[in-house]
């Protein structure tokens, strides 16, 4: 038996194989960013931006 194409199954095989992993690679850098130590200054600045008073 054949496997009939379908734009379904068309869809899920390009999703699975082209925006899965670019989606975990963009995950991947924004936690590399978020974590790097060179940040850590600008993040606690803003963290404390809702307290202060001005």
């Amino acid at each position: 038996m054949k496997a009939i194409l379908t734009v379904q199954n068309i869809t899920s095989d390009f999703v699975t194989s082209f925006w899965t992993p670019l989606f975990v690679g963009i995950f991947i850098a924004i936690v590399t960013y978020a974590l790097w130590p060179r940040n850590k200054a600008a993040f606690d600045e803003a963290a404390k931006m809702p307290l202060r008073e001005e």
